[in-house]
């Protein structure tokens, strides 16, 4: 073989070569989603409760804060509003007495977050997180000879776990979170109409709750 055709195969494979280790090195050089010391996810989310059946929509911002082990701790914030649905909607179908109830919530988040490798290491970020806050129960009965209306207050604890699913290399994601939350305490209740005696069960309110969200969200840093 002539020698100007050696060199010519010699070039093309060394160009061949470099190439190749360039769209290597691209591909290690690619962001993992996991949620990293410095970055801050923010997200729009709206969920379904169990126990009672319930729509809820909330914000959430979270940071990472610290490396452990092959994940990153978090810390973070949400806000959200819970509206009792079905199980407030389908009694009031078949009763005079007619019940409302919502409530507001500000909870914090303390959260790990990881990957695992070979299966999620391109595309998703997993968490488990635990949850505690502020919870404000409020309540509407209304019944022919009375109304009367609850507000509360008090603490709330939970844990999840859940994803979030990076679908290119923006910054955009997808994801989801199932959690449990506990809470209870007393309504103070104003009399707005008629006469009615309160009972316990009036004064009592109980918040357990297996709760899935779907979210999206936008990694800010």
């Amino acid at each position: 073989m002539p020698r100007p055709v050696l060199s010519l195969c010699r070039n093309l494979l060394l160009l061949g070569g470099l190439v190749a280790a360039s769209r290597v090195a691209s591909a290690q050089e690619l962001p993992r989603p996991l949620l990293r010391p410095g970055n801050v996810d923010l997200r729009l989310e709206g969920a379904a409760s169990l126990l009672p059946l319930s729509v809820e929509a909330g914000a959430t911002v979270e940071a990472g804060v610290l490396p452990i082990a092959t994940g990153t701790l978090s810390l973070g914030a949400e806000l959200g509003a819970n509206l009792c649905a079905l199980a407030c909607w389908v009694p009031n179908l078949f009763s005079e007495r007619h019940t409302s109830r919502w409530d507001l919530s500000a909870v914090g988040r303390l959260g790990y977050h990881f990957t695992v490798a070979n299966r999620n290491y391109s595309r998703m970020d997993l968490f488990g997180v635990l949850l505690g806050g502020v919870i404000e129960p409020r309540t509407t009965v209304s019944a022919p000879g009375y109304r009367f209306e609850g507000r509360g207050r008090g603490a709330v604890l939970g844990l999840g776990m859940g994803g979030n699913y990076f679908p290119s290399a923006s910054r955009f994601f997808l994801g989801f979170e199932a959690r449990l939350r506990f809470s209870t305490g007393t309504y103070a209740l104003t009399l707005t109409r008629g006469t009615y005696d309160f009972t316990d069960a009036d004064r009592r309110w109980l918040r357990l709750g297996l709760n899935t969200a779907f979210f999206v969200g936008v990694r800010l840093f």
